[in-house]
């Protein structure tokens, strides 16, 4: 049996939207300021394209965005 949890209407302040990856498979949860972890389902992890970045562009592009 799946337990089922009610996500509050509003959040506080400091609440952190949590995602995990554990293998092929992304958990997520949000986490309250007062350390209570709401669950959210699981999901299939998306695979994703490697993006190499030179460590001096890298420098360059934050140094343009400050």
């Amino acid at each position: 049996m799946r337990n089922t949890y009610r996500m509050p209407k509003r959040l506080p302040g400091g609440t952190k939207y949590v995602v995990e990856s554990a293998g092929q498979f992304v958990r997520r949860f949000v986490e309250l300021p007062n350390g209570r972890k709401i669950p959210l389902s699981t999901r299939k992890a998306q695979p994703c394209a490697r993006i190499g970045i030179v460590p001096e562009q890298a420098a360059d592009a934050t140094a343009s965005l400050a």
